[in-house]
């Protein structure tokens, strides 16, 4: 018979000092991976081969339950690997970057005046759907299902995280936008959850 263990109180360990908060251009790699351990609970089919040169925001694969679930590519360049296990099962893609990035544009869309299922439209035709996810099992959200609410964590409080309140600094105009969208997939509210009153996301309106 398995114990059950209760924990009443996180670990805060108080040590002294914080990190600099400062912002510098980070250098950029040959070679960008897609871990598909990252996306739980989906059965990924792909749209490219191997060598096949794409662009930033198009398309690699597909969730086979769910078709209309893309799965983009962060960077422009070649595929220059799939890497499979057990059952061909597909691990890891390998792009190798252009020095020069290319874009796939599209459309833009009127958050504000757009329907829910417009809205769900773009997010899943530009890969954004699969960052939102589900609890309490950390899957992709269905699209097919309506949330009672949604929940959006302002802050984190793990090891070695960045100072969002100071990362999310100038943007609150992209944060409101999205608030806006998150709004229209559902009926109840959008929860914003924040470290403290200095957070840009605490002047957000729901």
């Amino acid at each position: 018979m398995s114990k059950d263990i209760r924990i009443k109180k996180g670990l805060n360990i108080n040590l002294v000092g914080a990190a600099e908060q400062t912002t510098s251009k980070a250098v950029l790699s040959n070679v960008y991976a897609i871990q598909l351990s990252d996306f739980h609970g989906i059965i990924p089919k792909m749209m490219v081969k191997q060598g096949a040169e794409v662009k930033a925001g198009e398309p690699l694969f597909y969730n086979k339950n769910i078709e209309s679930m893309v799965f983009v590519s962060p960077v422009s360049g070649e595929l220059i690997e799939i890497e499979r296990g057990d059952r061909r099962r597909i691990l890891t893609l390998k792009i190798l970057a252009d020095k020069t990035q290319e874009v796939l544009s599209g459309a833009a869309l009127d958050v504000e005046n757009a329907s829910k299922e417009e809205l769900k439209a773009t997010l899943l035709k530009s890969g954004c759907w699969p960052f939102i996810k589900q609890r309490p099992y950390d899957v992709i959200a269905n699209p097919d299902t309506t949330p009672k609410a949604i929940f959006i964590s302002g802050y984190s409080s793990a090891p070695l995280q960045a100072d969002l309140n100071y990362v999310l600094q100038g943007k609150e105009k992209e944060l409101q936008t999205a608030i806006t969208a998150l709004g229209k997939l559902t009926p109840g509210k959008v929860h914003v959850s924040v470290g403290s009153s200095a957070s840009p996301l605490s002047s957000m309106k729901g």
